[in-house]
């Protein structure tokens, strides 16, 4: 299964406002709330928006770390306009693949995996369905 969610330490000030932090390497984003639920969509959002702005400069991606999360994080994912884009170049580059192999794989152009690669990327179910498969994965869909 592929997924993409970054993990996000929060506390709490002494006015009650939730402040959020991502861990390293995207340890620049910190926003915050005035309940969970507004310091986790607050915490979504700049998530989403740095990300995007990755992508838009062609820059390297950092995979989401897995290793000394605290417990009590928060694991938040961007929006799947932004979080696909990554989720796929993320799988791709840990595939072994450039943009042109994974094309001949599948059997379409470089022009659409790099479309795929683009914030604001809308491929069908079946179409991210088989392109995680060309990449030894599998799309699990949860709720």
């Amino acid at each position: 299964m592929a997924s993409l969610e970054y993990p996000f330490l929060h506390w709490t000030d002494d006015n009650g406002n939730i402040f959020t932090q991502a861990l390293p390497p995207l340890d620049n984003i910190v926003t915050y709330g005035t309940s969970v639920m507004e310091a986790k969509e607050a915490a979504r959002q700049a998530l989403t928006g740095v990300l995007g702005a990755m992508l838009d400069q062609a820059r390297t991606m950092a995979p989401p770390p897995h290793d000394d999360v605290p417990d009590g994080a928060w694991w938040i994912a961007p929006d799947p306009r932004v979080g696909w884009p990554v989720l796929l170049r993320l799988e791709r580059e840990r595939a072994g693949l450039t943009q042109g192999q994974l094309a001949e794989r599948l059997g379409v152009t470089y022009q659409a995996v790099q479309k795929w690669e683009r914030a604001g990327a809308n491929p069908t179910l079946s179409t991210a369905d088989r392109i995680l498969r060309a990449l030894g994965r599998h799309l699990i869909l949860t709720h």
